[in-house]
Formats: structure tokens, C-alpha cells, sequence
């Protein structure tokens, strides 16, 4: 057993106790030095089991207040503290919107190279000095306007800048069940957003080390020959080669990524153990044949990797790798051999006491479990292939390698379940193909950064390189013609998880035969639970009705529940379309799982505007709804005429809803409104267009309006029921063409609900239109304000009673 097995199992689960959880173990400080004097005590007496028990806690005693450290300043960062004095609502606690403020001077240290985007410049950056006093917080700026781009190449990593800036939270969606996104980015570093309204307002104050410089130099370098050697050949195969190289993946589109992730071979483009572990092997290689002995090799070695580690710009992933690999070459380099349990095992210490918090990335437990499963199945193929005589090598790299992607899967599983919800079976089979042409493309790119004053020799290397990068991305085609071998899956309980890896350690490591037989026969149980239905929880009948409007920013979602019946009233998305942020994945499939909602019986697409149907393409895929509803058909809107296709390819039956129909829906009734049937073609998508639907249950009412102006609301007025409780999901996000007065007078809800985004562009909720709600006496409810919104009748339908994501959270 490796000697650092265990202390590093401790710091690993101490710092990722305190990163996990919202509160503070100042207490357990004046503990450490007595556990370490206890552990001194028993050593010197030599009561050994006592001493290792006594140095196990020390070392998780250690893990959680290193972590706890860095949560607490990770959170409450001093540039986090000053805005809140100076403009105010920049606390992570604060449950509204930050304050507007006037661009404030900045001075800020590049962390990276700048990102040339569509429209802007990306600048990550370690905030030095923010209105003149000194201060410390990252944060992610964009730099707007046409002079941006032609600048960038000056904004490189390790430079100090000055410039004018606005600051930002990132959003957030308060939901049962959703990440809070803002305190995520938090901990994995980024304080805040930051806004530069022009290129020409950023000034270079100093340059970076020497060091920086030549790194920077590099990276240039290096972007500039795989533009013009690999690039003529695939423009996504020169990005491929690019992310390999040096770690920036700018350069790749939004669906190459997604293929790549459905595919499970998103990580032969993310810098990690096979990358180093080729270049190590190239450098070693190269040593090698120059005659030098294995100590000077080894420490060249270390040399060239940390070097590298130093240039790429993947971050902890590079360096994780890296510190595996130096801590074997330097054993190596005095002559001991390491076993790679205990390199693992100290390379998880190392970087847990450097960066405690990145415990809790899934990048590492990606990193350390695949490594640890390399590690454990090369030792069970060794144990179970005997001595290897007679085997072909082919047919013995086959069953390696497959033995190897099948061990990896085993040991992930659950954790791609939990941090992206996604289970994929392509993932042995295509790293089979995407392992060699990873090393294919990252070789030939090292040919081409190094050959690029040789055209006969980079030329080539070049068209390798973005071939077999290419080939990459068309082996993920898997699984778009075979989508059963990638499903999305709610993350797993932390019981299950428990349970799934308490029985793997017992299958692998217990050496009695009835207790792996039981073990095996868990895990196989716990395997299924985690990547099928049968692990979900099931709903429980609705008595009543009950109405949830989730928080989906500048959107629209609500849950609409009665008996057994669940109707998801449009899906939520960007106001204007766009963007890699899935709210669909991220935030509305979260949420109906933490509701338990695993199926649906109907979509309804109340009109086909971007921040409404953005997130049905997930709904569609992950909750089959039996029937998708529409109002009004727009031929040449191409969202909805796919999100249609896609329906129909699954069985799922298209429903045009028409103003006069009737029907029962659970325990309630719902009336359709509006919209009449067309009498003519609409070339574009209309906000009065929107699907209107009166759903009442005994004494209770609840109007749904999707987008509707104030001019259909008072055509609808005389049409409504006059139920003893009126509830209004107020049109339009609030906006100041809806809620008219007609409406209000006419009808008087006693309780509005407005779906809008956090300090959005457009002013909603208007002013006016929350004096018209607050005349009438009506309670408002808002996303903006008390995030997720839900409403639940007694089983009677006579009361309403409310809650909010916040009241909850208070």
C-alpha cells in the first residue's frame, strides 16, 4: 500500500468537505496542533495503528482549513467588498440585482492571452487597483467596439493594463435542484464580469517576465504556423491542433464541443496526462538518442514539462498532469521507483494543498479517477492475460486499450452523471480511434510549430495534423446516428454515489469471495440506478393544481401540475437567441428533475420567440413529452419548423391550439383564449401570436398570457371566469405594452407572477406596470427578486399558498 495513499485521501476529503459546504471551521484550528501533538506522542511510545489514525486526521484537519480559507476569500473577495460599499448589491448573499455604476478606473494583470470573439474581446484578468485603491478579485472583461480585435495580440498574459470598466455578477438562476452559477465561478476563480466599452480605453502599463514574454511569444507562434499549415486543410481541425498544443480552445465551435462531450472524446482536446505523457516520452526519446544517462534525461525532462505547463494555457488540468509526471521523473532521477499509485497519490496532495478549492472541479476528479482506473485495470489485465505468450501484439493493444476505456468508463460514470447529467456507451469504442489521432495531431502540430522555415517537411506535418484532428470530430458522429449511445441522465444522489464507489473499492480490493460477489452485484445495481430511469424518483400526484414558474433569467418557464398530468409551458432561452449557455441542460431540466418530473405529457410553445422555446430541443430529447402544442405556424421561422421536425422524428404528436377550445388537464380545466385561427400567413413571429390559456380548478384561476399586448388583453377581458382567487402571469416580462388596465380593473387578480432577468437591458419589470398591479392590491411575485415561484391550491381548489426559492433559502 502506497505510504501517501492515505494522508492524501485525507486532505483530499477535508478540503472537499470545507469547499462543499457554506460554512466556517474556524473552530477546528485549535485542534490541529493537538492532533499533531497526539500523533508525535504515539509515534515516539510507537503505538503505530494510533499514529497513523492520528496523522490521517491531522492531514484532513489540514485539507479543510486550507480549503475553507480559500472558499471564504474566494467568495467574499476584496473586489467583491469594495463595489458593495461603493455602488452596493455585489455581495454573493444579496438576493437582487448589483446597483448600475459609472465605468471605474481599473489596473489589472492579464491571466491570459486576450480571445478574439464574435463581436469582442475576452480579457481575463487579476484586478490590482479599482478606483484608485488596491484591491483583488479575477474577472472576465469584454472589450466592445471595432478597434478591440486589431489590438488583442498586445494584450497578452503576464501584462499589467489600466482602463475604465463597469462590473457585473454573473447570473444566476435560483431554482431547487440548479447550480448556483455565480458562486461556481466563484470558486473556480472568476469573481465578476467587467464591461470596456472600447479597445482604445485599454492601456499597456507594463509588460510580464521574461518568462511571460517568451511564453506569450510561443503561443503566437504556435497560432500563427497552425493557421497557415493546418488551417487550408480544416479550419476545426487547425482548432483541434491548436487546443492540443497550447490549451486554447477559442477557436472551436459551440457544436464541436457539444458532439465532442455526447461522444465521451472530449478530453483528447483538453491538455492532460496523454498529452504530457507524449511529450514526455518525445523528449525522453530524443535524450535517449544523444547518449545521456537516465538522471540527466529524467531532470530535462522535468525542465521541458514545467516549461510547457508554463506556456499552455489549459490551466489545472495541464498542471495536474505535470505534477504526476515530475513527481515519477524526479523518483526516477534518484534512482526510485515510484509506483504510480504513490505518484498519484502525492500528486493529488501537491495540488490539493496548492489550490484547494479545485477539489471540487470536476476537471479533478476527471483527471485523478481516470488515472486511477488506468492504473487499477493495467494491474487487473496483467493479473487476469497471464504472461502474454502467443498473443499478437495488434490483438494485445486491442484488448488493452479497450480494457482500459472500459475501466475509465467505470470509475466516471457517475461522475459525468453528476457534473454534466450525461452517460455515454461511445466512449470505449471511439477512444479507441480519437486516442492515436489525438497523439497523431498533437505530434505533427510539434512538427509544424518547429518546421515552420521547412515547407517540405511543415506542409505535410500540417495536413496530418488537421486530418487526423478532423477525424476526431467525424468519429463523434456516432452518436448522431446512434443517439441511444449518449443519454442525459438528474445527477445521482450522494447516497448512490456513496453506495456505487464503496462497492467498487470492495469489488477491486477485498480478496474474500463472498464479499465481491455481494459488492459486485451492488455496484451492478447502483450502475443501473445511475444511468437509467429506474434511479430517478418518481412524482407524486398532484391533489389540486400547482403552478411553477421557474427562474430561467430573461425568460419564460412554467410547470403547470394537476393530478398526474405535467404541462411545461415553453422552455426559457436568450432574448435574443445565441450563445453557448444551454438553459435548457443547465437550468430547466435541473429543475423539473428536482421536482421529480422525469416525463411529460405536453410541451406547449406559447410562440416561437427565442427567449421562450431556447431550451425545448432538451425538453424534447430528455422528457418526451406525448404531445408538443403551437399556437400559430410561422413556415419560415426555422427554431420552431426544428424543434417541429424533431418531434415528429420521436412520435410525438403535434397539437395546434385554437381560442375556444375546452378540455380536462388532471383535477382542473384549461380554456384556450387565444389565438383564432390565421387568415393569413405570418412571415415573422408575433408577441401576439401567443397561446393564452385559462386554467381553473373550483375556486381558482390562473391566467397564462405568454407575450400578449395590452390590446388582447382587453379583447379578452369580458371572456375570463370570475373565480372567487385570480392569479396573473403577467404578459411580456412585465413590459409597459401589457397589463393594461382594462385587464386589471376588469379582472383584479389578487396575485401577479413576472418572469424577468436580473438587472436586464429591456426595464422589466416596467414601473408603471407594477403601480397598475400594486393599485389594485395584487401580491407581486418576481423571478428577479424571489427566484423560482411556486403556487399550490389545497386539494379542494378553495386557498393558494405561495413560495419562493429565496423565502426558502432564508
Amino acid at each position: 500500500m502506497p505510504p501517501a495513499l492515505f494522508p492524501a485521501l485525507a486532505l483530499l476529503a477535508g478540503a472537499v468537505v470545507a469547499a462543499s459546504a457554506d460554512a466556517s471551521f474556524r473552530s477546528a484550528l485549535p485542534l490541529l496542533p493537538v492532533v499533531w501533538g497526539a500523533g508525535a506522542l504515539c509515534w515516539w511510545r510507537r503505538f503505530h495503528t494510533s499514529t497513523t489514525a492520528f496523522t490521517v486526521i491531522g492531514f484532513g484537519l489540514c485539507g479543510l482549513l486550507l480549503a475553507a480559507h480559500a472558499r471564504e476569500r474566494a467568495v467574499h473577495s476584496p473586489l467583491r467588498n469594495l463595489l458593495e460599499e461603493r455602488v452596493g448589491g455585489f455581495l454573493i448573499e444579496s438576493l437582487g440585482p448589483e446597483a448600475d455604476h459609472d465605468p471605474i478606473p481599473i489596473r489589472a494583470r492579464l491571466l491570459e492571452d486576450a480571445a478574439v470573439r464574435d463581436g469582442y474581446v475576452s480579457l481575463r484578468a487579476d484586478v490590482m487597483a479599482a478606483g484608485g485603491v488596491p484591491t483583488a478579485g479575477r474577472v472576465i472583461f469584454t472589450v466592445s467596439g471595432e478597434a478591440a480585435p486589431g489590438l488583442a495580440d498586445e494584450w497578452r498574459a503576464g501584462r499589467v493594463i489600466q482602463s475604465f470598466a463597469t462590473f457585473r455578477r454573473p447570473a444566476r438562476y435560483l431554482n431547487a435542484g440548479v447550480s448556483d452559477f455565480e458562486r461556481q465561478l466563484a470558486l473556480d476563480g472568476t469573481t465578476l464580469f467587467g464591461s470596456i466599452k472600447s479597445g482604445l480605453l485599454v492601456h499597456l502599463v507594463s509588460r510580464g517576465t521574461v518568462f511571460e514574454e517568451w511564453a506569450a511569444d510561443v503561443r503566437a507562434h504556435v497560432r500563427r504556423v497552425v493557421e497557415r499549415w493546418a488551417a487550408p486543410h480544416s479550419v476545426v481541425g487547425a482548432a483541434i491542433v491548436t487546443a492540443v498544443l497550447i490549451g486554447d480552445r477559442t477557436g472551436l465551435p459551440d457544436d464541436v464541443n457539444d458532439r465532442l462531450q455526447r461522444a465521451g472524446t472530449y478530453h483528447v482536446i483538453a491538455i492532460s496526462g496523454g498529452n504530457i505523457a507524449i511529450l514526455a516520452g518525445i523528449v525522453l526519446g530524443m535524450l535517449a538518442l544523444t547518449g545521456a544517462h537516465g538522471r540527466l534525461r529524467a531532470l530535462t525532462a522535468i525542465t521541458a514539462l514545467v516549461a510547457y505547463a508554463g506556456i499552455a494555457t489549459a490551466g489545472p488540468s495541464v498542471w495536474r498532469a505535470t505534477t504526476m509526471a515530475v513527481i515519477y521523473l524526479t523518483a526516477r532521477s534518484i534512482d526510485h521507483r515510484t509506483p504510480p499509485w504513490q505518484a498519484t497519490a502525492l500528486a493529488a496532495a501537491v495540488m490539493t494543498a496548492l489550490a484547494p478549492l479545485d477539489v471540487v472541479n470536476p476537471g479533478f476528479a476527471l483527471t485523478f479517477g481516470a488515472t486511477c482506473a488506468l492504473v487499477e485495470g493495467a494491474r487487473w489485465i496483467r493479473r487476469h492475460r497471464g504472461d502474454g505468450r502467443g498473443v499478437s501484439l495488434v490483438r494485445a493493444w486491442t484488448l488493452g486499450s479497450i480494457g482500459a476505456s472500459i475501466a475509465v468508463e467505470v470509475v466516471l460514470i457517475p461522475v459525468s452523471a453528476g457534473s454534466f447529467s450525461r452517460v455515454t456507451l461511445a466512449g470505449p469504442i471511439l477512444n479507441l480511434a480519437a486516442v492515436p489521432l489525438m497523439a497523431v495531431a498533437q505530434v505533427s502540430g510539434l512538427v509544424v510549430a518547429f518546421a515552420d522555415h521547412w515547407p517540405s517537411l511543415a506542409a505535410p506535418a500540417g495536413w496530418l495534423g488537421a486530418t487526423a484532428a478532423s477525424a476526431i470530430v467525424s468519429s463523434a458522429q456516432l452518436v448522431d446516428l446512434l443517439p441511444a449511445f449518449s443519454w442525459r441522465v438528474p445527477p445521482p444522489s450522494v447516497l448512490l454515489l456513496l453506495t456505487y464507489y464503496g462497492a467498487l473499492l470492495v469489488t477491486l480490493f477485498v480478496e474474500r469471495r463472498s464479499l465481491r460477489l455481494a459488492a459486485g452485484t451492488v455496484l451492478a445495481v447502483a450502475l443501473v440506478l445511475v444511468v437509467s430511469v429506474l434511479g430517478r424518483p418518481q412524482p407524486q400526484s398532484v391533489r389540486g393544481v400547482r403552478l411553477t414558474m421557474f427562474d430561467v433569467g430573461q425568460g419564460e418557464a412554467l410547470l403547470l401540475e394537476s393530478g398526474s398530468s405535467r404541462l411545461q409551458i415553453d422552455a426559457g432561452g436568450a432574448p435574443f437567441g445565441g450563445g453557448s449557455f444551454d438553459i435548457g441542460a443547465r437550468v430547466v431540466a435541473p429543475a423539473l428533475w428536482a421536482r421529480r418530473v422525469s416525463r411529460l405529457d405536453a410541451l406547449l410553445m406559447t410562440h416561437g420567440d427565442p427567449d421562450h422555446i431556447g431550451g425545448a430541443h432538451v425538453l424534447l430529447e430528455d422528457f418526451s413529452p406525448s404531445h408538443v402544442w403551437e399556437g400559430i405556424v410561422v413556415p419560415r421561422h426555422e427554431p420552431s419548423r426544428e424543434l417541429r421536425e424533431v418531434a415528429t422524428r420521436s412520435g410525438m404528436r403535434s397539437v395546434f391550439r385554437r381560442a375556444g377550445e375546452s378540455f380536462q388537464w388532471g383535477e382542473a380545466r384549461i380554456r384556450v383564449l387565444h389565438p383564432q385561427e390565421p387568415d393569413w400567413e405570418r412571415p415573422r413571429v408575433r408577441n401576439d401570436d401567443s397561446v393564452v390559456l385559462e386554467v381553473t380548478c373550483g375556486d381558482v384561476a390562473l391566467l397564462l398570457t405568454g407575450d400578449i399586448s395590452g390590446e388582447v388583453e382587453r379583447e379578452l377581458a369580458p371572456l375570463l371566469s370570475p373565480a372567487r382567487v385570480r392569479i396573473l402571469k403577467v404578459a411580456h416580462h412585465g413590459s409597459r405594452t401589457s397589463s393594461s388596465v382594462a385587464l386589471l380593473e376588469s379582472w383584479k387578480p389578487q396575485i401577479a407572477l413576472i418572469s424577468a432577468g436580473r438587472g436586464n437591458t429591456f426595464g422589466h419589470p416596467a414601473p408603471e406596470v407594477i403601480e397598475r398591479l400594486e393599485s389594485i392590491g395584487a401580491r407581486i411575485y418576481r423571478t428577479d427578486r424571489d427566484g423560482e415561484v411556486t403556487l399550490e391550491t389545497d386539494p379542494d381548489c378553495r386557498t393558494v399558498s405561495v413560495r419562493t426559492f429565496n423565502d426558502y433559502r432564508r
